[in-house]
């Protein structure tokens, strides 16, 4: 048997793989990024299910847990009690104190309230008002914490934010930038913040931000330590907490490469901290979640906890209390209290327990890759199907556990995902090649390549692992809302029953073709759908696909009438709203029950035009914010509204078909309708009269021209003043 072919095909595929393993390609950046993803959380479980040694730390956590709010109060408690706690840990001997939380809005002083109702109702004397202003310093409740955070130090949070909107006072930051090269780092730059206000923010003296943001699967392995706002860097709660615990100065680490300054690490004394070029740093996880000391807030308060439980350390105060929302997916773990990423990102600082992955680790693993699979290129071919199975079962294991022992010795994290795929592929090709044409029987053939490359399930492992977004955050998206017109006469029509499994036929192929789509199934209403397209994954095309959606939608409204006929079921009929627009997706809820939903001004104005569907008598109504941009398909103008809850107008229109199935028909008639409602717009009612009665009149059928002659011959009556063009709609 020629061994050339086997060769040739190994060095293509050494080609592809090295390709895959530089390429800057989106969706192979994104492919390879998914599978490096799963395959670091399966290695960092592996890890620590093979390494649980007892931890002994510097850092400990006072948390605000379900019992202790259940004991102390409902959550937010008064500042006053805060500063409670924060006065016993200070009197328990902690060195620094982190707060994970941000203090941004005044706490309203019972004094004031009570001052300004007794004013209000005219019952407030003049004998009384000494008493109040003697009193009010009692209950300021932020200026005992602002006494509080200045007798030690105290790290309070802060958040940046990636839109240009600030709040309360920002403190000084740790560095500032002056020389070109230091702009051109990539630290990541922010436009924004919320801090805390200015008692409380002057008070603590010491801030530290509390961002955390996810890989693009939702999943967080890495957190920011260093953000920019203009030319300033600040640190995290967690790199602050203990820059003032070593009493060191932080350093940035640079080295360049291709003339170019890159970011690898912050020195703080002797401690070095590797971090990617953007300031980042994996976080060196020591187990699930509780791994570190918690210590209820509670028991803090009321002297409860051993005398050496905070003597000495670093504690940080946040909470893991269900409902509060910090409680975030991790790489080990789907629910991992954010304060204890703060506190493991702090002992990693404190142990030089750091895993990196270095700027020139992708050269690293390249190199890797041409080395084996050029060893194996030339020894798989000259080998038996059984010491290939063994190899190919053998190889891809040493090389896990290899990578494993170099990541537990030195901390340095190489991927070898591809190394261990090249090597399996390059195995079964050669295990393939030899049957076919030493052996020639072909069913055996396909029975090992049906076993070894299922492409359909690796398709499908893909898909799943890029699904989940629970992060809450703003995103541009695109939102349907589709209702069965007359619903309530269907539904006096049938028994509960029959009511259920036409609903049930109705639902099934709407949510198969919204799925089709990239869509997300937000909830069903009754008869209604809501569903939404740019989350969890995002979508570039959320608005084409949302619109892609509703047209299936109706043309299968069609395909099922012949099953309700067959029923004995009245025929169902739907009207679809869409509108695109900035809305906040996420997990929201409370702790009983909770859903993955959108929300907005931009969901509402969805809703408002799903119900003027019905009005105009058309089967889907998009905003112009759906509209624009969307050439693959036919629109025709409605009218430009004003809805209710709104000031201003919007224009809206009616998705009438895809581009390719247009009729020269068709388009004549849009074209017309645009004319007409152009003239209607200006005020010429006449013109426009002219053109609607024709339209009228060659499509008696549509519902638009009826009520647009019905409007003019008002307005010729009783024309309207200060005409704007905008129609207002008074009703939901």
């Amino acid at each position: 048997m020629s061994k050339r072919i086997p060769i040739f095909i190994g060095f293509i595929l050494l080609i592809i793989a090295i390709w895959l393993q530089t390429t800057s390609a989106t969706p192979i950046q994104h492919f390879r990024e998914q599978l490096e993803h799963l395959a670091y959380d399966l290695q960092l479980q592996t890890k620590l299910f093979a390494h649980k040694n007892p931890l002994q730390s510097s850092i400990a956590i006072v948390d605000i847990d379900d019992r202790s709010i259940s004991k102390e109060g409902r959550w937010p408690w008064p500042r006053a009690k805060l500063a409670a706690l924060i006065s016993q840990l200070q009197k328990e001997g902690a060195v620094v104190i982190g707060i994970d939380m941000i203090f941004p809005e005044k706490e309203d002083n019972i004094v004031d309230i009570m001052s300004e109702e007794l004013t209000k109702e005219h019952l407030m004397i003049p004998q009384i008002i000494p008493l109040f202003n003697k009193i009010e310093p009692l209950f300021n409740n932020d200026a005992k914490l602002a006494a509080t955070l200045k007798q030690s130090d105290i790290v309070i949070g802060l958040t940046f934010l990636p839109r240009p909107l600030t709040e309360g006072l920002l403190p000084q930051p740790l560095l500032i930038l002056s020389t070109p090269e230091e702009k051109n780092l990539g630290i990541i730059r922010t436009k924004g913040y919320i801090s805390n206000i200015p008692i409380i923010e002057t008070a603590g003296k010491y801030n530290g931000f509390i961002n955390v943001f996810p890989d693009s699967d939702g999943i967080i392995r890495r957190v920011p330590l260093l953000l920019r706002y203009q030319d300033g860097v600040y640190p995290s709660l967690a790199l602050e907490a203990v820059r003032l615990y070593l009493l060191g100065n932080i350093k940035l680490i640079t080295a360049s490469y291709n003339t170019q300054n890159r970011l690898e690490g912050i020195q703080i004394g002797n401690h070095n901290i590797p971090t990617d070029a953007q300031g980042q740093a994996i976080v060196p996880f020591r187990g699930k979640s509780f791994t570190f000391p918690y210590y209820p807030a509670t028991d803090v308060l009321n002297k409860k906890i051993p005398t050496t439980a905070i003597q000495g350390k670093i504690i940080f105060v946040g909470t893991s209390a269900t409902g509060l929302g910090d409680l975030p997916a991790t790489a080990i773990q789907s629910s991992f209290p954010g304060v204890e990423i703060q506190a493991t990102i702090a002992d990693g600082m404190l142990t030089n327990n750091f895993s990196y992955m270095p700027a020139w680790s992708l050269g690293a693993q390249v190199f890797m890759t041409a080395v084996l699979g050029i060893i194996l290129i030339f020894i798989f071919p000259y080998l038996g199907p059984r010491i290939l199975t063994l190899l190919i079962l053998s190889i891809p294991i040493l090389l896990l556990f290899a990578n494993n022992w170099l990541w537990e010795k030195t901390g340095l994290i190489l991927s070898i995902l591809i190394p261990m795929t090249l090597t399996i592929i390059l195995g079964i090709i050669n295990i393939i090649y030899g049957y076919l044409f030493e052996t020639r029987r072909r069913e055996r053939l396909k029975e090992i390549f049906g076993q070894y490359v299922p492409e359909k399930h690796i398709d499908e492992m893909l898909q799943t692992s890029g699904s989940y977004g629970m992060y809450g955050e703003e995103r541009e998206m695109t939102v349907l809302f589709a209702d069965i017109r007359n619903f309530t006469g269907i539904s006096e029509q049938l028994s509960a029953s029959q009511l259920k499994e036409m609903l049930n036929a109705f639902f099934t192929p709407m949510t198969e073709i919204i799925f089709k789509y990239r869509g997300t199934i937000d909830k069903y209403v009754g008869d209604l759908i809501m569903a939404f397209w740019g989350a969890p994954l995002k979508d570039k095309k959320h608005a084409q696909h949302a619109i892609s959606a509703a047209l299936d939608m109706q043309n299968s409204i069609k395909q099922l009438h012949p099953m309700l006929e067959k029923h004995g079921w009245p025929k169902i009929h739907i009207g679809i709203g869409l509108n695109s627009g900035m809305m906040s997706v996420g997990d929201m809820g409370s702790k009983f029950r909770r859903n993955y939903t959108v929300l907005g001004d931009a969901v509402n104005l969805a809703s408002r035009v799903e119900n003027l569907s019905k009005y105009y008598g058309v089967h889907i109504v998009v905003t112009e914010n759906t509209y624009q941009q969307q050439k693959l398909f036919i629109f025709r103008k409605l009218d430009l509204v004003r809805v209710k809850g709104k000031e201003s107008g919007i224009a809206i229109y009616e998705v009438l078909c895809r581009r390719s199935e247009a009729t020269p028909q068709l388009l004549q008639e849009v074209e017309k309708s645009q004319r007409a409602l152009q003239y209607y717009f200006n005020g010429e009612w006449d013109n426009a009269i002219a053109l609607f009665s024709e339209l009228h009149a060659e499509n008696p059928e549509t519902k638009l021209y009826s009520i647009y002659l019905q409007r003019l011959a008002e307005f010729k009556l009783t024309p309207p003043d200060n005409w704007d063009g905008i129609y207002s709609h008074t009703s939901k």
